[in-house]
């Protein structure tokens, strides 16, 4: 008597991409948690581009292999966090200067909002290519 199988199909692409639209979400919270404290933000970041790459390389990964990320990014991140709260307070003290009036302000506003977007995109990147034992500077 022959054993009769089922053939197995693929997920579709319907369901792989709701697949990875709930990873997001769930990665999403993740990264909100885990920089709770701002100056984590960066070694999150990093954290999570992570966990996201495993997932779409079908490798295991989960809440423990996540924190261990942040924690293995978090003695260099916390200095890239601490850099980026001295960034927005300077963005601060300049748009302070464009409100109050000085002569040549609108122009220093805009090169220090420019600025500060060139340091944001430049910390993402470099959390997204992070890896434990990098460091933030390469």
């Amino acid at each position: 008597m022959a054993v009769r199988t089922a053939a197995v199909r693929p997920p579709s692409r319907l369901a792989t991409g709701f697949g990875v639209f709930a990873e997001c979400l769930l990665t999403g919270v993740w990264i909100a948690l885990a920089a709770l404290p701002v100056v984590t933000a960066p070694a999150a970041f990093a954290a999570g581009a992570r966990h996201l790459r495993r997932h779409l390389n079908h490798e295991t990964g989960g809440w423990r292999h996540f924190v261990s990320d942040v924690r293995a990014a978090a003695p260099g991140g916390a200095l890239v966090g601490a850099g980026g709260l001295a960034a927005v307070w300077l963005l601060w003290l300049n748009l302070s200067a464009v409100a109050a009036g000085l002569p040549g302000g609108p122009f220093v506003g805009a090169v220090g909002i420019l600025a500060f977007i060139g340091g944001a995109v430049t910390v993402l990147r470099a959390a997204a290519v992070w890896h434990p034992g990098a460091r933030w500077r390469e």
